[in-house]
């Protein structure tokens, strides 16, 4: 059995006042409680290094029940590894119980531990000492743990060394450790990008040769180590190193497939604009990342759906709809999430136009810094003409009666624009690059004329409308007989016209309706290097698929070799 070299915290130089004072409570609490508790892993790896860790982690011997009983405001969480989440405002303090050796098969039942065919871990809730805990960890410079009451740093593996170096050694084979959890791969990217620490060479070429073990962590799990592989100050250099080693098709594939070699796109530039604002201490969101990381596929999605006939303003919204879809295949982005990514394209849609009657309502909202920042990305490429993000950055800056003036500025060029695009729109053409929210819900219910004419019957017509603006009462009972009539027509029409309907949307729009997908309308999924099939399995053994529209942008993307840096407007 290992045996711990402990050091005092002045030697190493670990302050307590370096220490949230949250994880000082959970580990006192803990050890009070009658317990062992150390705060472990990369928080003492940081205040070795004379840095400011991020979170805090807490090992015990205690069991996630135990835990629960001493921390009421605690709650357990997840089934792969059960932790302990202790949340004080928005910090969360994570408790994990000591973790047995996972090859001591012989105390292993087989609903305490499973594994998956490529020999990762589905489920691992063995408990063990402290002895077994570290060698379960991945890497040497992760297995330190301290106490903080008593100031003794445990040190198992000569960790200290490592971590002096600047170098990651795996406890135990690279290969195995890999295996049992793949997310450790890119826990190597991102402490090489932020710390510079330099991994095994037999390391990195496991990360070269078994990247695809990505493809069976779960989207959930994946969307986690996104936040910290790219909100830890050093996001570009960690991009660079993803696509170095080839994992960060196995986040992104499809901004991955949209990306030229030797050109920066929109993921470089916002990568670059994350780690400005880390490091100037202004906050960053992740619905900006994702917006941002996304938008080269959504977009190139919109044009190809536009060249098939969909109107433009409906094309956007399902290039949308489905990028975000498809990103949950790979990378899970939570509903709420999800809404904030949509806010912030829309948004700056409605900048680009400077609708007059909206320009005030734009400033005020909420989402309206990230759509400006969003905007002045996309100036950035020239994918937005310089007048215009001139514009939205000194109406920000001016006073009130000044602003006035701006927006009735404006309105001429506002006035000319629709006029523009009027006569795009009678020409059969689109900008493809707006959508048009003054037309409410006209562009949107195109395929839906039932709906629109509900809508006029809902507000009447003069001639049949009292003072009240509701219908006379002398025409209220014809009004119900006529809308019980069209409903019953509706339903007999239905069934007949169901399948000529929806023939006639996949020839129009080069699509088939959401509810009745096919496998004929996909293709097999990226990740690859080169472009083609490429399975990719799932947690539940099914395959991962994209639409075969995304084949046909890469080619097109590809083909042109660089993006066209004509402004648009």
């Amino acid at each position: 059995m290992i045996k711990a070299t402990i050091l005092s915290a002045k030697d190493v130089g670990i302050d307590n006042k370096d220490i949230s004072k949250n994880a000082l409570k959970v580990v006192k609490d803990l050890q009070e409680a009658g317990y062992t508790a150390y705060l472990v892993g990369g928080c003492v790896r940081d205040l070795l290094l004379e840095m400011k860790p991020k979170d805090f982690d807490v090992s015990t011997n205690a069991t996630p029940e135990q835990i629960k009983a001493v921390i009421r405001s605690s709650r357990i969480i997840g089934r792969r590894f059960k932790l302990v989440h202790v949340r004080f405002g928005y910090e969360v303090i994570e408790v994990a119980t000591f973790r047995a050796n996972a090859n001591d098969r012989s105390n292993v039942g087989k609903q305490e531990m499973t594994e998956g065919e490529q020999g990762q871990l589905l489920r691992d809730n063995v408990y063990g000492t402290i002895e077994e805990d570290v060698v379960r960890r991945d890497f040497k410079a992760n297995a330190l743990y301290y106490d903080p009451i008593k100031g003794e740093v445990l040190d198992f593996l000569d960790g200290i060394e490592d971590v002096k170096q600047r170098k990651l050694n795996s406890i135990g084979e690279a290969k195995t450790r890999f295996k049992e959890d793949p997310v450790r791969m890119l826990r190597v990217i991102r402490f090489a990008g932020k710390l510079g620490f330099e991994m095994e060479p037999d390391a990195l070429e496991m990360i070269e040769q078994e990247g695809n073990l990505l493809s069976h962590v779960s989207p959930a799990r994946l969307f986690d180590e996104v936040l910290k592989l790219f909100h830890g100050g050093a996001a570009y250099e960690t991009y660079l190193l993803l696509r170095k080693y080839g994992l960060f098709k196995y986040l992104f594939p499809f901004t991955d497939h949209s990306s030229v070699e030797g050109e920066e796109g929109m993921p470089e530039r916002a990568l670059k604009n994350t780690d400005k604002r880390i490091a100037a201490g202004k906050p960053v969101i992740p619905a900006f990342l994702f917006a941002s990381m996304m938008w080269d596929p959504v977009q190139a999605d919109a044009h190809i759906l536009m060249s098939d006939g969909t109107p433009e303003a409906q094309a956007w919204k399902i290039a949308m709809k489905d990028g975000l879809r498809d990103q949950n295949q790979y990378v899970a982005v939570p509903r709420r999430l999800a809404e904030i990514i949509t806010d912030i394209w829309e948004i700056h849609f409605r900048l680009i136009k400077r609708n007059p009657r909206m320009v005030k309502s734009s400033l005020n909202n909420r989402r309206f810094r990230a759509a400006y920042d969003f905007l002045l990305l996309r100036n950035s490429l020239h994918e937005v003409d310089q007048e215009i993000a001139d514009w939205w950055t000194q109406i920000q800056e001016v006073d009130h009666e000044e602003r006035d003036h701006m927006i009735n500025d404006v309105s001429e060029i506002y006035r000319s624009q629709r006029n523009q695009k009027s006569m795009h729109k009678n020409a059969g053409e689109a900008d493809g690059n707006s959508i048009n929210y003054n037309s409410s819900e006209e562009n949107f219910n195109r395929a839906a004329p039932t709906k629109r004419k509900t809508n006029n019957a809902r507000r009447g017509k003069k001639s049949n409308q009292g003072r009240s603006g509701r219908p006379s009462r002398q025409n209220r009972s014809k009004q119900n007989s006529s809308n019980r009539n069209g409903a019953n027509q509706t339903r007999s029409n239905r069934g007949r016209n169901g399948a000529n309907q929806s023939r006639r949307k996949q020839g129009q729009h080069g699509r088939r309706s959401t509810s009745s997908r096919n496998d004929a309308y996909y293709d097999e999924a990226k990740p690859k290097d080169e472009l083609g099939n490429h399975q990719v399995a799932s947690n539940n053994n099914s395959e991962k698929k994209v639409k075969v529209r995304h084949k046909r942008k890469i080619v097109a993307r590809k083909a042109t070799g660089k993006p066209d840096e004509t402004p648009i407007f």
